[in-house]
């Protein structure tokens, strides 16, 4: 029982790993970041994957202000975007495996008797989903502006920059 419980809360640990915020950079195609694919000479279709609704939508509105900065614009209108949840799956399976068994008949100083053990498996894949955790992705359609307008689509580039920082920066 006492391994039982140790196990517990070591996959409870590994999940609590999970819940800050996401590394701010380009992707690997496998977990969190930004993606961008240049569509026309000022058109950008931009995706991020974080850890919530928020963090994606604020790093993709940040990734677009850093594009239109470094592409020599100062505002951006979004065009269109949409929101997709990646798997927000328990931590751990429901196929969790527990074995109990017993041994046979013992001689010696500790006389006859039964032995009986308890096992809890927990597999890899279930431990790097927990470490992993939940993942959204916002994508973004934008085209990058020399001037701004009273349209609240339109970004100014700068103010988005300054405004949205990310709590962690990839190197």
């Amino acid at each position: 029982m006492k391994h039982l419980l140790l196990t517990a809360g070591a996959a409870l640990a590994l999940t609590a790993c999970a819940t800050g915020p996401s590394a701010y950079g380009p992707s690997d195609g496998r977990s969190m970041g930004f993606e961008n694919t240049q569509i026309e000479k000022d058109r950008f279709r931009i995706a991020y994957t974080g850890r919530s609704e928020a963090e994606a939508r604020d790093y993709a509105l940040l990734r677009a202000a850093e594009i239109a900065l470094a592409e020599g614009y100062t505002h951006f209108k979004v065009l269109g975007g949409n929101t997709s949840d990646n798997g927000g799956a328990a931590p751990v399976s429901s196929r969790i495996g527990i074995g109990i068994g017993s041994g046979g008949y013992g001689w010696g100083r500790r006389g006859r008797g039964t032995h009986s053990n308890v096992n809890l498996g927990i597999g890899i894949h279930d431990v790097a989903r927990a470490l992993e955790g939940s993942k959204v992705t916002e994508s973004i359609e934008v085209v990058l502006k020399r001037s701004g307008s009273e349209d609240p689509s339109v970004y100014n580039a700068k103010s988005v920059s300054e405004s949205i920082r990310p709590a962690v920066f990839a190197e």
